[in-house]
């Protein structure tokens, strides 16, 4: 009965007990309150795993906020995403969504100046349908090798395209490569398409 007592609480548990109990604040956004439930949040999270964040849009979706808990894409993350997220309870106000989805409507991405959008990017592929694995060259407008930031923010264009779960899980390898003539590569916004044809209908959710 005494180990009962002095047992420490779930990480999972203590951060959606927390959610639960700020509910009504969180929702409501109001710019006096939210970055000390955010730091909050933040501290709890890390219990579960250092590595994973969340967002929270301002713009509500069907009167409802949506909350989306990450891997920072990284793969060894993942499990905990699905963990933490599938603990969730149910709530009227809020749609809890496990990784960053692919988002139709952004165009291109920026990091350290660097700045790339959906036209600076196409790609070449090759899908070996026995392991299976996917493997995608990728082919970037001024990309320096030697610049790590072009790495860096052509996988957030990539996460934007796809989304984070089906760039950690579908893709096996990136290769990264200086644009030189679009002849026989193929836009970077038909990638999503290619992954269906080979994959089936449900390749992209996760």
């Amino acid at each position: 009965m005494l180990l009962n007592l002095f047992k420490k609480k779930d990480p999972v548990e203590a951060f959606w007990q927390y959610f639960k109990d700020h509910e009504k604040e969180l929702y409501n956004f109001r710019d006096e309150y939210i970055e000390k439930l955010f730091g909050d949040l933040h501290k709890l999270i890390s219990k579960v795993n250092k590595q994973l964040v969340f967002s929270m849009p301002k713009q509500l979706v069907d009167e409802k906020r949506e909350f989306t808990i990450s891997a920072s894409s990284i793969g060894k993350n993942f499990p905990d995403v699905i963990r933490l997220v599938g603990a969730a309870p149910h709530m009227d106000r809020f749609t809890i969504i496990a990784f960053n989805q692919r988002n139709d409507d952004e165009y291109g991405t920026t990091s350290n100046d660097i700045e790339l959008t959906r036209d600076d990017v196409f790609f070449s592929y090759t899908y070996d349908a026995e392991l299976p694995a996917f493997y995608l060259e990728l082919y970037i407008k001024g990309f320096q090798e030697d610049n790590d930031d072009y790495y860096e923010v052509a996988l957030e264009l990539l996460e934007i395209v796809v989304g984070e779960y089906v760039l950690g899980t579908k893709i096996t390898e990136i290769g990264f490569n200086k644009f030189i003539s679009a002849d026989e590569l193929i836009p970077i916004n038909e990638l999503p398409n290619i992954l269906e044809s080979i994959k089936g209908e449900n390749y992209l959710k996760g």
